[in-house]
């Protein structure tokens, strides 16, 4: 369908009863993505002019707003048949513009076919009464020289829901990270009244130094040091206690991310049917600031990113993550997750942190969608990774598939999976993970008391420093790089050097005469490769940008200790698998109660 007009001065509307900015521009940022193909695509001299703050198009030139952050994704919202859509422009110069609909498998529709002779006033378009089912982009191509300086999509008529939005931080020690956000939110609040009386947050300080916050829309809550299950929890309570707001957004304090994203949220939830809709951002690595980690994710025996490596430069692989569907046991990570305080029926595991925004989603029925340009920029969770992480992982596996019904693992399905984590670590050296993983499974056997007894971990944590050693990052790492050899992915591949590794328990069991002189070098977010660390004397894993790194070597009377261990470990659990299985959905149900939390927090 393709509608031709002329634009003349046409003022944006201000005569409609209910009348909501949905989206606004996002314009590219160096200190959090200046990925330009993730904002905007050109043909000739066109892009972004960060002095002037505009978008350009020099004559002939086109630039399109085909990208992950600026295409508007209309199939998101539950428009009603008196609502429609109209995109506010503020620009100079001559252009045809067009507006289109992309679709997911099917034929893209022109909605707006028109000459835009914008003089700097607000013109308006609105888009045609059809089923916008798909994301919506605007094109610009320059009849004359064109800067263009703001896209608004409006929604008019009537709104479902009036949402008001509490977002909590939880924060330990990090107050330099806090303050920058609340700097950022501080600047787009004040470039945004309208939004003011919506949004409020909570920054809650687990004992660390964070006193006040430069929001004027915010305060900081003092709390003991309960992890991020804990912090979280308590804004929760906070929020539901004051009963201003309709939902929670939880944001980790050092998350990097766009304030435009709030809007953006507020906006699908505002025009939703579904009481239950949860926003889940998606996670950009810091990295990689145009791949995909992850829009939100499901859990079944290990996480599983939905749309994980995705190249969000390209618009086909954005309208790719577009698809709507049911993902059995998805989650929200808590990075950037905005939910309903009505729908929330089970209230978080005390698992300090790590895991428990997965089974805070498995335990409740929220229905979980993600957003294009809803995201967070985090650091790469593999250069997080330790000893200590690999306990947080492994405790709430192990709980949640002892918890959840539609989890439970036969016996042979619970020693497999538990089996593959250890050998990894086991295998590849990392032999103080391998620990860690032991500890995780004997803790967890010992049932709800000691979660309540640990609820700060502040033993666990000191004990988890002491043991590592090897496997802790040094800043700078030497070591003489003509002593090693890069990793190759096909190295020790094919069916005798399987079997081989297989049988001498990954080189443990040969004698020092078959291992090589040079140490394997590994990239950072590479870590624990069994296969790649088969006969070599030690390997390194290093990132050369940081110059942070760690060394592990070959021990072999560690490694055959680890193995009785573990066998030992879990031949226990298994032997009492019933027994776990009924203590843990007897006892979670109290365990995950507003009041239990309470009693927490006043204990």
């Amino acid at each position: 369908m393709i509608k031709d007009l002329v634009a003349n001065e046409v003022q944006c509307a201000s005569d409609i009863e209910y009348q909501f900015v949905a989206q606004r521009l996002i314009a590219p940022d160096p200190v959090i993505s200046s990925e330009s193909d993730l904002f905007f695509h050109r043909t000739g001299l066109a892009g972004y002019n960060g002095s002037a703050g505009n978008f350009y198009a020099i004559k002939d030139a086109e630039i399109r707003f085909d990208s992950y952050f600026n295409a508007f994704p209309a199939y998101l919202f539950n428009l009603q048949p008196d609502n429609y859509v109209e995109v506010c422009i503020n620009a100079v110069g001559k252009c045809i513009l067009e507006f289109v609909l992309v679709r997911q498998g099917k034929s893209w529709e022109y909605l707006v076919h028109m000459i835009l002779d914008a003089d700097g006033t607000n013109q308006t378009v609105t888009l045609p009464d059809v089923s916008l089912e798909g994301l919506v982009y605007a094109r610009f191509i320059a009849i004359e020289d064109l800067t263009i300086h703001s896209i608004d999509y409006v929604v008019n008529g009537p709104v479902r829901n009036d949402v008001k939005l509490t977002g909590v931080i939880t924060t330990f020690k990090r107050d330099a990270a806090v303050q920058k956000t609340a700097l950022r939110l501080q600047h787009y609040f004040d470039a945004n009244p309208d939004l003011r009386d919506d949004f409020n947050l909570l920054v809650i300080d687990n004992g660390g130094d964070t006193d006040s916050i430069g929001f004027d829309r915010g305060r900081v809550i003092k709390n003991k040091n309960y992890g991020g299950a804990g912090g979280f929890t308590r804004g929760l309570l906070e929020a539901s206690d004051e009963g201003r707001s309709t939902h929670v957004l939880f944001m980790d304090d050092d998350a990097i991310f766009f304030p435009e994203s709030l809007r953006r949220t507020m906006a699908i939830l505002r025009y939703s049917a579904d009481p239950r809709l949860a926003i889940s951002g998606s996670m950009i690595t810091q990295s990689h600031k145009w791949r995909l980690w992850e829009a939100s994710a499901t859990f079944n025996q290990r996480c599983m990113p939905i749309h994980n490596g995705r190249d969000l430069r390209k618009f086909e692989e954005v309208v790719a993550t577009s698809q709507t569907g049911t993902f059995k046991s998805r989650y929200g990570g808590w990075w950037d997750f905005c939910f309903p305080i009505s729908s929330v029926e089970k209230w978080p595991f005390p698992f300090f942190v790590r895991g428990d925004d997965v089974c805070f989603s498995l335990a409740n029925d929220f229905n979980i969608i993600n957003a294009p340009g809803i995201v967070s920029h985090q650091e790469d969770f593999f250069a997080k990774q330790s000893p200590l992480t690999v306990y947080l992982d492994m405790r709430y596996h192990l709980v949640a598939h002892l918890t959840f019904k539609h989890l439970e693992l036969s016996k042979k399905d619970l020693k497999k999976m538990m089996r593959s984590y250890f050998d990894r670590f086991n295998d590849s050296y990392h032999y103080e993970s391998a620990q860690a993983l032991i500890l995780a499974i004997e803790d967890v056997m010992r049932g709800a008391r000691f979660w309540e007894e640990n609820l700060d971990l502040a033993q666990r944590r000191a004990e988890l420093s002491a043991l590592t050693v090897n496997e802790k990052l040094i800043t700078p790492l030497e070591f003489m790089l003509n002593e090693t050899t890069p990793h190759s992915p096909k190295r020790n591949s094919g069916v005798w050097r399987t079997v081989w590794r297989k049988l001498s328990l990954n080189g443990h069991l040969l004698p020092n005469k078959f291992f090589y002189t040079k140490a394997v070098l590994f990239p950072l977010e590479m870590r624990a490769q069994a296969k790649g660390s088969f006969r070599r004397k030690k390997i390194i894993t290093f990132d050369p940008g940081s110059k942070t790194g760690y060394i592990c070597g070959i021990d072999k009377e560690r490694y055959f200790l680890n193995r009785k261990k573990f066998k030992s470990a879990i031949g226990r659990l298994l032997e009492n698998y019933n027994f776990q299985i009924d203590h843990y959905r007897n006892n979670s149900e109290s365990m995950t109660t507003r009041n239990a939390w309470k009693s927490r927090f006043e204990s």
